[in-house]
């Protein structure tokens, strides 16, 4: 994958117009574009833009500085700053980027860095994260060691079912963390996954189908799936824009099918209305949307009564809002029904994703799945990790640590 701009697929004037006028052009990323998304007018003092451009819900500062900068505006101290703290955290990507690939040439980034360099040269996309998808188990092996060595430290693991003609028996997600040198609040993230769709924890991931392996026909889909968790960023849109202008004929082939099989028909028009809302016209339209959203909706109903009506799926639903941060009480009782009567083997073969919390024990050569007393343990290449569905007590963790480090 290269990161080189392309000159060719993005034009270095805007012909958006202004978002009060109600019409609608496409995008283009530009100081207009990101007045329209952010609801500004032209005449918005240049700390209140700044300061919007900031916040989680648009992500748009590293962009709006470096549009600052490239119009010939002068830029303040503070955000000059603010701008190399930025370029900074790029570039360090970057480099990591390099160094992962050089490890694991299957391996590739998605969303992220694969985006950014639809931007024109030299404007910024902010880099919160880097996703990293490993088609194979020993990928994310090689990556996760690489990390570890290099003074990373993981955040959280996940293993969950995979699906019939994935390539991998269990689907895998590792996060790992490390501080940001210098001012930053943020710190660095590495996500290594094995699915490129990992965003609903009620269900199995999602691999792309080789057909849709076109990179900017994955990031789209990858991208209008981050709405399962969250309302789309205004950065988001402008990375949507860029994506449509960068399909070509076969993606717009493939999409639909793939929107379909994943169930991402309804956040795709969404997507869509929110483009045109803030004066952008997509630059591709998929044919039968609607048709598609309708039919998407119904499956995703009866998809999820049907996840209510197993009494052993609907007790993990209940657990499982305890890892959210909610659920309270009843989700306390959930986990420790879940755990004590049903096990959490079997909720795996029900098809629910489980949480990896560590055990002090050495690393295995690789991943193999321990029943440990009443407990379901998994030992990797990065240590022994206790699955659950929920909240875990502490005498599960105690117990599963001592059985663990004895190899019982």
């Amino acid at each position: 994958m290269s990161w080189s701009h392309s000159p060719s697929l993005i034009r270095a004037e805007s012909t958006l117009t202004e978002g009060s006028t109600g019409e609608t052009a496409e995008a283009e990323v530009s100081i207009a574009t990101v007045l329209a998304l952010l609801k500004a007018g032209p005449s918005a003092p240049r700390q209140e833009l700044l300061r919007a451009a900031r916040d989680s819900r648009h992500k748009l500062a590293a962009t709006l500085l470096t549009l600052w900068r490239e119009s010939g505006e002068e830029l303040t101290a503070a955000e000059t700053s603010e701008l190399l703290l930025h370029q900074e955290r790029i570039e360090y990507y970057r480099q990591l980027w390099s160094a992962l690939l050089k490890l694991a040439p299957g391996a590739y980034v998605l969303k992220g860095m694969s985006i950014a360099s639809l931007y024109p040269p030299r404007i910024l996309r902010s880099a919160g994260d880097i996703d990293v998808i490993c088609p194979a188990h020993a990928t994310l092996w090689d990556c996760s060691r690489h990390l570890a060595s290099d003074g990373w430290e993981l955040a959280a693991f996940t293993l969950g079912p995979s699906r019939p003609g994935d390539g991998v028996p269990f689907h895998l997600g590792a996060e790992f963390r490390k501080p940001a040198p210098g001012p930053s609040p943020d710190p660095y993230a590495v996500g290594l996954c094995t699915a490129e769709i990992m965003t609903d924890i009620r269900a199995p991931a999602w691999q792309l189908t080789r057909a849709a392996h076109s990179p900017s026909a994955a990031d789209a889909v990858a991208l209008v799936a981050e709405r399962w968790e969250r309302p789309f960023r205004s950065r988001d849109l402008m990375d949507l824009a860029l994506l449509l202008r960068d399909l070509d004929d076969a993606d717009i082939a493939r999409l639909p099918e793939e929107l379909a099989r994943i169930g991402l028909w309804p956040q795709w028009r969404e997507a869509m209305r929110a483009l045109r809302n803030h004066g952008m016209e997509p630059a591709r339209v998929l044919p039968s949307a609607r048709a598609a959203t309708g039919h998407a909706r119904l499956h995703r109903t009866a998809r999820s009564m049907m996840r209510w009506i197993s009494p052993v799926r609907a007790l993990a639903l209940v657990a499982q809002s305890g890892t959210e941060g909610g659920g309270g009480r009843l989700a306390e009782v959930a986990s420790d029904l879940v755990h004590s009567r049903i096990g959490t083997r079997r909720l795996l073969r029900a098809g629910l994703p489980l949480f990896g919390i560590p055990l002090d024990a050495e690393p295995a050569r690789r991943l193999h799945l321990d029943d440990v007393g009443r407990h379901l343990v998994a030992r990797t290449p990065l240590g022994s990790f206790l699955l659950v569905a929920g909240r875990a007590r502490q005498e599960w963790l105690d117990e599963a640590r001592v059985r663990a480090g004895s190899g019982i």
